[in-house]
């Protein structure tokens, strides 16, 4: 049995030096940073839409406003994930937000399939849209 002192090396410092495991040096993902804030370097603006539901009017903005605008779009025939499957990769969430956070009824309507089912999002409260810059 070996002991190891308080102040010794960790057991991956000494697996290192033993040859028993090869460990990599952690990345980050996106390596090469660019300052948003030098002159010329602009970052993308978010969407952002006022709208006016039943509990008032509210902000919302990026994904959830493109949500937004695309359930009103849709009318009563609704939106299902696949439908919007190009940029809303969390269409659920998106859902989740405008009616927990901005007081919206939306109804989830379950189409059966082969192997399950899935979710048709339909807003049911009368919203109107303003773009706000």
């Amino acid at each position: 049995m070996v002991r190891r002192r308080k102040d010794g090396p960790g057991a991956a410092a000494t697996a290192r030096r033993a040859g028993f495991v090869a460990f990599a040096k952690p990345t980050r993902f996106n390596s090469a940073k660019v300052d948003c804030h030098q002159p010329g370097i602009h970052r993308p603006r978010r969407a952002r839409i006022r709208a006016k539901g039943p509990a008032g009017s509210f902000i919302v903005t990026g994904q959830v406003a493109k949500a937004l605008s695309v359930l009103v779009a849709a009318g009563v025939r609704g939106v299902t994930a696949l439908e919007v499957n190009s940029w809303a990769y969390r269409l659920g969430a998106y859902v989740h937000s405008l009616r927990h956070d901005c007081g919206l009824a939306i109804e989830t309507v379950r189409e059966p399939h082969e192997g399950g089912w899935h979710g048709r999002y339909v807003l049911r409260s009368p919203v109107k849209l303003e773009t706000v810059q």
